[in-house]
């Protein structure tokens, strides 16, 4: 059975107000408080207890704050006249001021052990007392919230609390201290918190609380979780998309050859002579309809079934010029005016023809119907760091925020006829080859789309 530690009990005598201690707090680092170095004299240079010892001779008073000698070895040394030296205790009290002064030694050793471990964390932990205030937060807090230690140090919680619930928080640990009940004490919970820019993140805490010298002390150990719920996004939108997929080429399969023979027939039946006007009209419906649906068809099946890129390298801006080509007179028939700007020429880039052939029609198509009055398209090509950057603006009519947000979510369309697969196709296509498509748009300003694709140090070296 080991045999407890009797705590070391200390009377001082004081003289009015001169009691200097101050209460503890639990800072997660060592600032502020000052190492203690012992260092060993005596009559023969050895080692005790790891430490060297140094001759007597070497002591130098004036380099110390306080010097304990317990078997009067200094006496008749110069300069160590007891009159001439405050910082100088001898006599029967050293020995006891020797194991306080072991004791302080070691616990500034294993206190800076803990505070290293704590402040190297990578997450965020910090500490608040009984009245919410926050008296430790580590070097992971610092990074995550954007406070430095000393301005978080003294400051409610709240700080780093969104505003619907710093009430609530702040509820609970009143209602923890005077009931010790616990609710999420022990759990890991996922909630939001709040940088110093004003924004606001998804983290996941675990809380814990301790009982020190009859105060509560709680800690929350914080991890951002930002990434792992945008990971969990895409793997919930790859099942969905897997699931819609399955059933996408279900449908294609079943109603492809269906499409085909009424497409056939009615435009077989077009070709009737002495037709009259309504039957004609009725058939040219048919076979515009089917045609609609053909290419809803082939629309869903390129976005579920795409075959992977076959790059090859080239000069994307010759696939871009034969889109336009192909859009001239409709564009001129619909009163839209052309403008390429090109501020840098784009080196050779790896690609597939077909692939980005379609994106570009894609976005052509789409600014043709944003402007059925007519307006301009402005294409602007450049380098922009290590990406080779292609924009497509138009005049037309724009989109709200709501829109533009959404615009590349598969099926979502604000068209009457529209499949909502166009842009998501082109983005899985961009995305394919490493780079990014990315919408501004005003609701009356007009849109641009942004293709950025990247481009290697080889590839500039040669422009």
């Amino acid at each position: 059975m080991t045999t407890p530690v009797q705590p070391i009990r200390i009377a001082i005598v004081i003289n009015g107000q001169d009691f200097l201690c101050n209460p503890v707090s639990l800072p997660f680092s060592l600032e502020g408080y000052p190492p203690v170095d012992v260092v060993l004299y005596g009559s023969n240079p050895e080692v005790v207890a790891g430490l060297p010892v140094n001759r007597l001779a070497e002591l130098h008073p004036d380099q110390f704050d306080l010097i304990l000698d317990a078997q009067f070895l200094t006496n008749g040394l110069d300069d160590f006249a007891p009159d001439k030296l405050d910082n100088l205790i001898t006599g029967p009290a050293v020995p006891f001021l020797k194991g306080l002064v072991c004791q302080l030694h070691e616990l500034r050793q294993k206190q800076e052990i803990n505070s290293g471990i704590i402040n190297s964390a990578t997450d965020a932990i910090i500490t608040i007392n009984e009245e919410h205030v926050i008296v430790g937060f580590n070097r992971g807090a610092e990074l995550m919230f954007g406070y430095t230690r000393a301005e978080a140090l003294g400051q409610d919680l709240t700080l780093v609390i969104p505003p619907p619930y710093k009430a609530e928080h702040r509820a609970y640990v009143r209602r923890y201290v005077a009931t010790r009940e616990a609710r999420m004490i022990g759990k890991h919970v996922r909630l939001t918190a709040l940088r110093r820019d004003g924004h606001e993140f998804p983290m996941s805490i675990s809380f814990s609380v301790a009982e020190i010298r009859d105060n509560l002390y709680f800690t929350g150990i914080i991890r951002d979780i930002t990434e792992y719920k945008e990971m969990e996004e895409r793997v919930l939108q790859s099942e969905r998309l897997a699931a819609v997929g399955n059933t996408v080429t279900h449908i294609a399969h079943e109603i492809k050859n269906p499409l085909l023979i009424i497409g056939g027939f009615a435009r077989q039946l077009l070709k009737t002579p002495n037709l009259d006007d309504k039957s004609n009209r009725k058939l040219s419906m048919i076979a515009e309809e089917v045609s609609h649906l053909e290419e809803m068809v082939a629309e869903m099946r390129d976005f579920v079934r795409r075959p992977s890129a076959q790059k090859q390298s080239g000069q994307i801006m010759d696939i871009l010029r034969e889109a336009l080509d192909l859009f001239h007179d409709t564009f001129e028939e619909h009163h839209i005016t052309v403008h390429q700007v090109e501020e840098t020429p784009l080196p050779s880039l790896p690609f597939d023809p077909r692939q980005v052939r379609q994106v570009f029609l894609n976005l052509l198509k789409n600014a043709l119907e944003a402007m059925p009055q007519g307006g301009e398209i402005t294409i602007t090509s450049r380098v922009q760091d290590t990406k080779a950057e292609i924009s497509i603006a138009d005049t037309g009519e724009g989109m709200t925020a709501e829109v533009a947000e959404n615009i590349f979510q598969p099926y979502f369309t604000t068209k009457e006829k529209g499949t909502g697969l166009g842009l998501a196709i082109c983005q899985s296509i961009i995305q394919e080859h490493g780079g990014t498509i990315s919408v501004a748009s005003t609701p009356g300003g007009g849109t641009t789309f942004i293709i950025q694709l990247p481009v290697d140090d080889a590839a500039l070296a040669q422009e």
